[in-house]
């Protein structure tokens, strides 16, 4: 965990002075020192003069183990700063350093040295000798009395390297927001500057930074770093930069000019239908100021934790990467700081605050030339919408309105909604601004939604009553009659036969067979696993009934959702996970504290085994649910046989209560477990004992094994479940299966990757699971006649 830096303090007279340079401070250390202000007096603080008052009301919300460095600007301030010191709790005071030195120029040395996570003596000398430079360049002497130059800790080591930008598009979000997930894995305070351009220095963990640089191919960045680790940060970001090819992405359609009949071609294929409009239902954010900044203040920052917590789980699901890149947003200290501002010096309230910090940071972006980079403030405006809606408490909004299957007509289609549109419903999307590099167009694509952009010229006031388009050429016409409608109809491709499971799995060339189980969170994709032809449900997670809500679902709300999911998977096999949460997934409810590697701490059945409470309330709304169901239920995050033990007590106390309450009930039920940790697969000729199946989880096992944790951008190559150290452990699970008779089956992301597959079924896997939607490809792959595999 990184140590808490020196935080400072700026008592000034004039407000706009000690928030210009507090400003400046920021910008130089890229938001990663926490800076206040204490200025001015009388009605909001808006008249010149100081208030000692405030002042002791700052220092006490800055205060931390490291201290507080405070800097004023004239004599009053002085007083004011001095009083407030003698009216704090002592402890604080010991902790606090009111220094001589120039106002603006000690401001921005001590911010830097704060940075670099000097002590807060070593801070205040750096704030003392702030006019050295400018006293050098204008040849005077310093003062007699003037201490020496402070030297920075030997471990303040500075370095820098150079690399150019290879993708095609620049420093766009993706590799922008690679490099700010890197930067943060690093102690050293990081800067990047493009040398084409003189643009920058941007702090490196800073997205926004990142993405106004407007950095594009063939420009040489500098990224320069200072702290202990700073050689070992500055190459390792050089290298990504270098490596970011943009070669991973897909070229967008090739654009159109926008004229008579056309608009720009977004995702191919033919829409014709009737138009449904679709606004954004803004939530209402009221203008009232804030009568508590520090409730605001919080609250501002849970909306901010749970929307990028939403994006997390959203970005899991094929293509969720584009979503990944809004959680980043959400979490740059820039943006969180300058909405942070808006409340403590302008006295807004959360959303308030929000909704303006967002509307900013969207404008830089939309106001850059290079079209990718402006086509992200859309991005920007959809993450600061969904922290708002949260704040707001507003019902998140339909993707499309009631009705029958529509052409949807928006003003720049949020990724978000893209993400979440059914193509039974949405037959295609004409967008009146966006266009073929956005996020939305990017999902649109992925989900095989025909999809224009840019119509705003060609959408007549009142919106017509339907459409026909054509998404590769950009060819729209308005209210097409019969004949219109069947040339539209005849441009379609004849559809390629479907490859199709055999009773749930896939006949492979050289004898024997693999199932297809589907991986499940709701009865939207369980719908689709059933008539894709899903062999059962081999992973349901039970995640979604817990998480974005501010108290647990009781026994009743969870049974009848399952109720909902198992119905539709009536007379197949159902394998429901028990709750996957704790540590990297927090739920504010639980109340646990904050852990320095959330990834090794109270997680999956660790955290069941410790609320005991809570994992029976599950237990018994699972067994109830499944009444009539061939119902198994699996353990997330085992680690020996003794927890088996445990959670199958829990199991059988459950099953006693509901049979002594004459609830109906499934029994008796298989309980299994997930191998996702080393010690499992190494010992589960053990586990064999205490466990009926296994089911692999190779996305913690891949990153356990490896010792890489799976969503850091520098270890890219290490996110590999076909590593010959996991398939070793895969092997060795397999083989104790068939030892004791326990079924065995992949549930990773693995099991849906064609190459991978292939892999994981020669290594004796029997059966995978994965999002029906990827059926298709590992149908295919699996057929393939060189993948004769004996099992």
């Amino acid at each position: 965990m990184t140590p808490p830096r020196v935080s400072l303090l700026l008592v000034s007279h004039s407000r706009a002075l000690a928030r210009a340079t507090a400003d400046l401070a920021a910008q130089m250390t890229g938001g990663t020192v926490v800076l206040d202000c204490a200025a001015g007096c009388g009605p909001e603080h808006g008249d010149l003069g100081t208030d000692p008052l405030l002042v002791q009301d700052r220092l006490t919300a800055l205060d931390t183990a490291a201290g507080t460095l405070v800097l004023v600007d004239l004599g009053s301030a002085l007083l004011s700063a001095d009083m407030a010191l003698d009216m704090v709790d002592p402890a604080l005071k010991a902790r606090a350093r009111l220094v001589a030195a120039p106002f603006v120029e000690g401001a921005v040395a001590a911010a830097v040295a704060a940075a670099a996570g000097l002590p807060l003596d070593a801070v205040a000398a750096e704030a003392r000798q702030a006019l050295a430079p400018k006293r050098s360049q204008l040849e005077e002497e310093a003062p007699a009395s003037a201490p020496p130059p402070v030297v920075a800790p030997a471990e303040a080591v500075e370095a820098a390297a150079e690399a150019v930008i290879r993708d095609p598009h620049g420093l766009h979000a993706r590799p922008a927001a690679r490099l700010a997930v890197a930067a943060a894995g690093f102690a050293a305070t990081l800067f990047v500057s493009d040398l084409d351009t003189g643009a920058g220095p941007a702090s490196a963990r800073s997205l926004v930074a990142l993405g106004t640089l407007g950095a594009l191919c063939g420009h040489r960045l500098r990224i320069s770093g200072r702290g202990e680790d700073a050689p070992r940060a500055v190459r390792a970001l050089a290298d990504l930069v270098a490596a970011c090819t943009g070669a991973d992405e897909a070229p967008p359609p090739a654009a159109a000019p926008v004229m008579d009949g056309r608009a720009l071609p977004v995702s191919p294929g033919i829409a014709i239908g009737p138009l449904r409009l679709w606004r954004p239902a803004d939530p209402v954010v009221s203008q009232t100021p804030s009568t508590d900044p520090d409730a605001d203040l919080a609250r501002l920052i849970l909306a901010l934790d749970q929307a990028a917590a939403a994006l997390d789980r959203e970005a899991a699901r094929p293509g969720g990467d584009i979503l990944a890149v809004q959680a980043v947003f959400l979490r740059d200290p820039d943006f969180r700081a300058a909405a942070a501002r808006k409340i403590g010096d302008e006295s807004r309230n959360a959303a308030d605050a929000l909704a303006r910090a967002g509307a900013e940071a969207a404008a830089r972006f939309a106001g850059l030339e290079d079209a990718l980079l402006r086509a992200r403030a859309a991005d920007l405006r959809d993450a600061t919408r969904r922290a708002l809606t949260l704040l707001s408490g507003a019902p998140a909004q339909p993707a499309l309105p009631p009705g029958p299957p529509a052409i949807l007509v928006a003003e720049d289609l949020p990724p978000s909604l893209a993400q979440a549109l059914d193509p039974a419903r949405v037959l295609g999307v004409i967008d009146r601004r966006g266009g073929a590099t956005s996020h939305a167009a990017i999902l649109l694509r992925g989900l095989g939604i025909p999809a224009l952009a840019g119509a705003a010229a060609l959408l007549p006031d009142t919106l017509p009553a339907s459409a026909a388009f054509d998404g590769a050429s950009g060819e729209l016409i308005f209210n097409p009659d019969p004949q219109q409608c069947a040339a539209f109809a005849a441009r379609r491709p004849a559809a390629a036969p479907a490859m199709a499971l055999t009773d749930g799995g896939v006949a492979l060339p050289g004898g024997g067979r693999v199932d297809l189980w589907a991986n499940v969170t709701g009865p939207r994709d369980a719908a689709l696993a059933r008539a894709a032809g899903a062999f059962g449900i081999g992973l349901l997670r039970t995640e979604m009934l817990f998480l974005d809500r501010a108290d647990a679902p009781d026994e009743a709300e969870q049974t009848a959702r399952l109720k909902e999911i198992f119905a539709l998977f009536a007379g197949r096999p159902i394998t429901v996970r028990t709750l996957d949460a704790g540590g990297d997934k927090p739920m504010p409810y639980l109340t646990m504290p904050p852990e320095a590697n959330p990834f090794l701490g109270v997680r999956g059945l660790r955290l069941s085994l410790a609320r005991p409470a809570l994992f029976v309330t599950q237990l018994r709304a699972i067994l109830g649910a499944g009444a009539g169901h061939d119902l198994r239920i699996m353990l997330p995050m085992v680690t020996d046989p003794a927890e088996v033990t445990e959670a199958r007590a829990h199991l059988e106390a459950a099953h006693r209560s509901l049979a002594e309450e004459g609830v109906p009930h499934a029994w008796p039920v298989p309980l299994g477990v997930m191998v996702e940790v080393p010690a499992a697969a190494l010992t589960a000729d053990a586990l064999a004992e205490v466990a009926d199946f296994f089911s692999i989880g190779t996305n913690d096992l891949t990153q356990y094994t490896l010792a890489a944790e799976r969503g850091h951008p520098a270890l890219a190559r290490f996110a590999d479940a076909t590593h010959p150290a996991v398939l070793a452990l895969i092997r060795q699970v397999v083989e104790a299966g068939r030892r004791h008779g326990r079924h065995v089956a992949v549930c990773g992301e693995a099991a849906g990757q064609p190459a991978a597959a292939r892999r994981l079924v020669a290594a004796g896997v029997p059966a995978l699971s994965l999002s029906a939607a990827l059926f298709p490809g590992i149908v295919a792959a699996l057929g393939e006649r060189e993948t004769a595999i004996s099992l």
